[in-house]
């Protein structure tokens, strides 16, 4: 089992990478290893109540492998999938506080948190991977 720690940077503003990213680390949890989800930039708005919902990953075309998601599912299934299988979803406080969120607009499984957390996920052996 590998410890990884999925650095995503993307939300409404970049959909396909945003999903892609959220059902690369599902992929990853559903495959045994020990996954975190640091949401920054733009990407800590898919830690916001509601947002989620509004992203779906297209399904694949026609002859093409699915994704890893099967395709069609949103972002907001892809969470909470992730969440119930075990996955930390941090929300980069200096990112979520550039937004001007409040703590009651964070969705269910995520928490904000700040540099010494990404430290701590960093010194505790996760790998980070970048999408």
């Amino acid at each position: 089992m590998t410890a990884l720690l999925y650095v995503l940077s993307h939300s409404t503003d970049q959909p396909d990478r945003a999903v892609t990213g959220l059902s690369a680390a599902l992929a990853a949890v559903r495959g045994g290893h020990d996954v975190a989800l640091w949401r920054t930039g733009e990407g800590v708005r898919l830690g916001i109540e509601g947002v989620a919902e509004t992203l779906v990953e297209p399904p694949a075309p026609v002859g093409a492998a699915p994704p890893a998601a099967a395709g069609g599912e949103s972002a907001a299934v892809l969470l909470t999938a992730l969440v119930e299988g075990g996955a930390v979803l941090c929300l980069d406080r200096y990112s979520f506080e550039r937004r001007q969120y409040g703590e009651d607009a964070v969705r269910q499984g995520a928490v904000v948190a700040g540099a010494q957390r990404l430290a701590e996920l960093l010194a505790g052996g996760h790998r980070a991977v970048t999408l």
